[in-house]
């Protein structure tokens, strides 16, 4: 994903396979921030994992909203304010599975972790996840006249 940035976008930092205890870089990779990307940029329409994190200026909440929505995936997100009524008014409205208010990743068991959209079905942890493994049926008969 890196490797194919766009001319318009920056590495910030990071960016490349780091090496561990002095030898070869092998599969490590570095903390990475990209910028400058644009909207429809493979990189701000794919979920990207790891230690890679895009960031992107906007004007508003509305223009923050509609960026942050309009991909494919819903995985986690996250809202950083010093407004806590302007953070569950986000987190309203984010249309991801996760969100997380001033922070990112951390996870508690009794709370469902899992994406909407093209992140995956179900949720992992708590009691929802037995839901996965359940399967409900509705049977009912009538015995009278």
């Amino acid at each position: 994903m890196v490797d194919r940035l766009p001319d318009h976008a920056n590495v910030e930092a990071g960016g490349s396979t780091a090496a561990v205890d002095g030898g070869d870089a092998g599969y490590f990779y570095e903390p990475t921030v990209l910028s400058g990307l644009q909207q429809d940029d493979e990189q701000i329409q794919t979920e990207i994992f790891g230690p890679v994190i895009t960031v992107q200026r906007f004007t508003d909440e509305a223009e923050a909203l509609r960026w942050a929505n309009g991909v494919q995936y819903g995985l986690s997100s996250s809202v950083w304010t010093k407004d806590h009524g302007r953070a569950l008014r986000m987190s309203r409205k984010l249309d991801f599975g996760v969100v997380w208010i001033n922070t990112h990743i951390p996870f508690v068991s009794e709370m469902p972790h899992g994406g909407f959209k093209h992140s995956g079905y179900g949720k992992d942890l708590s009691a929802y996840s037995l839901e996965d493994y359940t399967r409900v049926k509705h049977v009912m008969s009538y015995f009278g006249d």
